[in-house]
């Protein structure tokens, strides 16, 4: 007779049985896991809103055309979170949130981009 901490319930049932029921297996697998992954979640949300940013920001304004960085700082653009960044023959670099990014232009002004049009 094995008692679990997670209900403190007896097991019933098979003698390999390690939790009373579904309910019980979540809860102690979320508990395990649950402090590692909050912070991937955490940044995984970061990036996708950047990119949300970049893509309806990217459908807005003409491709080529700078924008100023206050645009995407109002919408809730944060620039410390980005997936990878990319260099194009002329050397200009471009900081990407998957497959949306962008390059700066002079101090305060930034081009966006998609990744499939470098």
């Amino acid at each position: 007779m094995i008692i679990l901490d997670t209900c403190s319930k007896k097991l019933v049932g098979r003698t390999d049985k390690k939790f009373c029921n579904n309910y019980c297996r979540s809860s102690f697998h979320n508990e395990q896991l649950g402090n590692r992954t909050n912070y991937i979640r955490r940044i995984n949300y970061l990036l996708q809103k950047n990119r949300q940013i970049l893509a309806a920001t990217y459908s807005i304004h003409p491709a080529k055309k700078p924008i100023p960085l206050s645009t995407l700082f109002i919408q809730g653009f944060n620039a410390m979170h980005y997936t990878h960044q990319e260099k194009n023959q002329r050397n200009d670099t471009f900081i990407f949130c998957y497959d949306y990014g962008y390059k700066k232009v002079g101090k305060n002004a930034v081009q966006i981009v998609q990744q499939a049009n470098i």
